[in-house]
């Protein structure tokens, strides 16, 4: 079996145990979307920063509601999730920046950089009514 098309929904509290529950929810239907460990292994990076960065940024560590949209197509993955959170300031962020040298990698915000480069369309725009909506494609080799 192999499932094309994966949508949940969750209202998360921001603690080890529940995120850890949902990234482990999240990573069996990622399991059941394709055996190919390539993009198997972005897919469950990208979600693991994409939630992170919504719960901690976007609810400011406090509980929130999240949606999680994984559909497969003959030659890619598309990834989206959605947050209620503050949004992000999409102007203020630089996806494209590189690593210079060892102190460079030290700041924070490289995990979306990291999740930039590994897809072919990574789109940051408003949720409606508020929020922010991440979707990314992930070519199967």
């Amino acid at each position: 079996m192999q499932i094309l098309n994966y949508n949940l929904e969750a209202f998360i509290p921001y603690d080890e145990d529940n995120i850890e529950k949902f990234l482990t929810i999240c990573e069996d239907a990622i399991d059941n979307i394709t055996n190919d460990e390539k993009p198997k292994f972005k897919l469950k990076s990208a979600i693991h920063e994409l939630l992170v960065n919504s719960l901690e940024h976007g609810y400011k560590k406090n509980p929130g509601k999240v949606s999680l949209s994984i559909k497969r197509t003959e030659d890619s993955i598309l990834f989206e999730l959605c947050d209620e959170g503050n949004g992000v300031d999409i102007e203020a962020l630089n996806l494209n920046r590189r690593v210079s040298d060892l102190n460079s990698m030290s700041s924070r915000g490289w995990g979306l950089t990291l999740v930039n480069t590994f897809s072919t369309n990574l789109k940051i725009v408003p949720n409606s009514p508020k929020g922010t909506k991440i979707t990314l494609t992930i070519p199967l080799d």
